[in-house]
């Protein structure tokens, strides 16, 4: 299991079908709690002006930077400059408490966003989370993507990972998703659901995968077709991913599994622990090895 799949089951609490009854990680919550429970007392964050160099300070810690997509648009969102970066630490969820915001940053207008004043990631990972920045209208359902901690135990003051996407679903494109989950009933935007692709070595699409873990969930793939309904067509749910549609697929209230993705043996996935956090829309990314 990579570390980023420890993360993310640190921070998608939901119900379960099986996991450890004591996972590994649950003695490292604890202890790095002020209190001993987890939860500890979150100090504000500014949200800082990140859009013009002159305005980001990477003299202290490690910077997170990249660009915001929303799969909707198949681009930058409508109103980039709207929204907020967030960095998460999912440390007091292993206790039942809430992810700690500990930088933030105003996305800037074209998409892209710099987070910096990063150190001491915790050894289960990070999420970049996207939402809109407080007093603005609420447009799109708060996102989390994961961050490997391999990719920043190395980063030293004034480094920085680049690159990262973090993903979004606005809050229209979020409806349609919640009408056309035939067969579940809830209110995806408050139960949250957990959204991911299939793609090959080279970062593209694969088409023909499925998703599985045991009997824990139901998935919905995406087609180009939307006439009859974002995943059926002609009235019967897809069984499999479309590399036109971004070989993406939906799980709605996903419990925290072992995932796992299929082609019929041209690809090779690992296996991810993963699931979905309530009120979030979570990306869950499977790469071929």
């Amino acid at each position: 299991m990579t570390r980023l799949s420890m993360m993310t089951a640190a921070l998608l609490c939901s119900c379960i079908g099986y996991r450890d009854p004591d996972p590994n990680w649950s003695e490292e919550g604890e202890a790095d709690s002020k209190d001993g429970t987890g939860e500890g007392e979150e100090e504000e964050v500014q949200v800082e002006e990140g859009c013009d160099e002159d305005d980001i300070d990477r003299s202290v810690g490690f910077s997170i930077e990249g660009s915001v997509y929303d799969i909707d648009l198949d681009s930058v969102p409508a109103d980039p400059s709207a929204l907020c970066a967030y960095v998460l630490d999912p440390i007091p969820v292993l206790s039942g408490g809430d992810p700690i915001t500990v930088a933030a940053t105003q996305v800037c207008d074209n998409g892209d966003y710099v987070i910096t004043g990063l150190s001491d990631p915790a050894s289960i990972g990070m999420f970049v989370s996207i939402d809109d920045c407080e007093g603005n209208p609420d447009t799109v359902m708060r996102s989390a993507t994961g961050v490997d901690f391999d990719d920043m135990v190395d980063l030293r003051d004034g480094d920085s990972l680049t690159g990262f996407r973090a993903y979004l679903i606005n809050n229209e494109f979020a409806g349609f998703i919640g009408t056309d989950l035939t067969g579940f009933d809830g209110n995806v935007m408050e139960t949250g659901f957990m959204a991911g692709f299939a793609r090959n070595i080279d970062d593209e699409p694969v088409g023909g995968a499925a998703l599985a873990c045991g009997d824990c969930t139901s998935f919905y793939y995406l087609d180009t077709d939307w006439d009859d309904g974002l995943f059926a067509t002609s009235g019967t749910l897809n069984t499999q991913t479309d590399a036109d549609a971004m070989s993406m697929f939906v799980a709605p209230a996903a419990p925290i599994f072992t995932y796992e993705a299929s082609d019929g043996g041209a690809h090779t996935w690992d296996p991810q622990l993963f699931g979905s956090l309530p009120g979030y829309a979570s990306f869950l990314l499977f790469n071929a090895l």
